[in-house]
């Protein structure tokens, strides 16, 4: 996945809403972006990055209240929650702790203080972030229902492992797929113009919409967003083994693919 473009120039004092505007005008590739992370998750996150631009809030800050809010739900659900409305809070701190993840990088590009240590904890929180997830999962199940033990266990595991499959895979791919540089990538050589090219790009914008469309189960978001239902087990076990079926399917698409064209590097 490549990065995002440069941040065009802002005003000698820039507010929120130069900001904003600046990090949405740079933001990321399209390309593989599930819907919740590019309509809702990356535009929260900008909102958050402009707001803190000008404090003394430095993007590690972000990235540790953002672990504060994911790991302390987690642990609350696995040892202490209980189905009931209350509950629903996990979910809900969850979602913010993954806008704020979004929101930490952003920040570092505008306040120009990206650093090899600020990426290093951000992708260390995140991998943490998988495995305590699905465990707090299991233990809350586990806890709170009669479920047998083994099979919760069974359906937990799978979801994680795929999960990890999936981020760590796709995080090595677009690391060796930099470092080969043998794809161009979309729209190299092209001036913008009409032609082809051109013409083309409608056709392109469906089929990274559908994509985006066909990535949603996997995106972390959604699985935050289906910890909303914890007050009510059977319903929470329903979506979240949908969603681990659903992160399987797309796993082994992605495996193949990354084979397909990690084979095809020099």
């Amino acid at each position: 996945m490549s990065g995002p473009l440069p941040l065009p120039q802002a005003p000698d004092r820039p507010g929120f809403r130069a900001s904003f505007d600046q990090l949405r005008q740079a933001q990321k590739t399209r390309k593989g972006v599930p819907l919740y992370l590019l309509y809702v998750n990356r535009p929260a996150g900008r909102a958050v990055a402009a707001a803190l631009r000008s404090t003394r809030v430095a993007p590690n800050h972000v990235t540790w209240a953002g672990a504060v809010l994911t790991y302390g739900s987690l642990v609350w659900l696995a040892l202490w929650a209980q189905p009931e409305p209350a509950a629903a809070l996990a979910g809900l701190l969850l979602a913010a702790g993954y806008v704020l993840d979004s929101a930490d990088g952003q920040l570092a590009r505008l306040q120009g203080s990206s650093s090899a240590y600020g990426e290093w904890l951000d992708h260390l929180l995140d991998n943490g972030r998988i495995t305590v997830m699905h465990i707090a999962a299991f233990c809350f199940l586990a806890r709170t229902t009669d479920y047998d033990v083994v099979l919760l266990a069974l359906g937990c595991g799978v979801f994680l492992l795929a999960s990890s499959v999936i981020f760590f895979g796709g995080m090595l791919f677009d690391q060796l797929a930099r470092n080969a540089r043998t794809d161009p990538g979309p729209g190299a050589g092209s001036d913008g113009g009409s032609g082809p090219a051109a013409d083309a790009k409608p056709d392109a914008d469906r089929r990274l919409f559908i994509r985006s469309v066909v990535m949603l189960p996997a995106d972390y978001g959604i699985t935050c967003l289906a910890f909303l239902a914890v007050p009510e087990p059977s319903v929470f076990l329903t979506v979240y083994l949908i969603l681990a079926a659903a992160h399987v399917v797309l796993g082994a698409a992605f495996v193949r693919h990354w084979r397909s064209k990690l084979l095809r590097l020099r």
